[in-house]
């Protein structure tokens, strides 16, 4: 809803490179604060659906186009993000790194 936002609110952003289905280890847990607007800037090898558990968003990435994910941090916990992909018979459904949003 417009107005739950502040116009200070802070913006944490994070670019994620995702190679052969993972992120380096250092942004396998990514860490915010409650009220802030959080961006995931996503860049991928392959073809993926992501979505961010608890916040219940998808992204769609594709190799070459840039793809970002998002959100007000209105819930503080943990928060997966899993890979959907399909590839014939083949679902992965993997958690590819943890969102945290901390109580302010």
């Amino acid at each position: 809803m417009a107005g739950d936002e502040s116009p200070q609110a802070a913006n944490r952003t994070f670019e994620l490179r995702i190679a052969h289905g993972r992120v380096p280890q250092a942004q396998r847990v990514l860490r915010a604060t409650e009220g802030e607007r959080v961006e995931l800037r996503w860049t991928a090898d392959e073809s993926l659906v992501l979505h961010l558990h608890g916040y219940d968003l998808e992204t769609r990435v594709e190799p070459g186009k840039p793809a970002v994910t998002a959100f007000a941090a209105r819930l503080t916990g943990r928060f997966p993000v899993a890979i959907h992909t399909e590839g014939g018979s083949k679902h992965r459904h993997s958690a590819l790194l943890h969102v945290e949003i901390h109580p302010r």
